[in-house]
């Protein structure tokens, strides 16, 4: 079963989408801020990660440059209200790029997507 990690302050995203992920047979960790992420992802692991941008405290930026020093090869879904908030270094980091008003559609695809090209990677580097 693939793990999903979703980083985000919003209790009610967390909840809602968190249900979505296991309806369709993912383990899901939810964190309501980046510090929690990063010890989840310390203790756990994870096969992508959903991260908000705009956070209290430690926000998504910060999650990010954490996660490409500790764990470089991580997919790493970005979900942001909108282009403008997603910083350019980001652009090149994320696996995708998704907006909270896209709906759960778009989401399911990059996570299977992602989830897909990992496994076939993983698959050639053993051969």
């Amino acid at each position: 079963m693939a793990t999903v990690l979703w980083i985000d302050d919003d209790p009610a995203i967390l909840e809602l989408h968190g249900t979505l992920l296991r309806s369709k047979g993912y383990e899901v960790f939810t964190a309501p801020d980046g510090l929690s992420g990063i010890a989840i992802i310390r203790q756990r692991h994870i096969d992508v990660v959903v991260l908000d941008i705009n956070m209290p405290g430690m926000d998504g930026d910060q999650v990010a440059d954490v996660l490409k020093t500790e764990r470089p090869t991580l997919p790493v879904v970005i979900w942001s209200a909108g282009p403008e908030e997603i910083p350019e270094s980001f652009k090149w980091f994320a696996d995708a790029l998704l907006y909270k008003g896209d709906g759960p559609l778009p989401l399911l695809f990059a996570i299977d997507k992602i989830l897909k090209d990992s496994r076939r990677r993983n698959f050639l580097l053993r051969e």
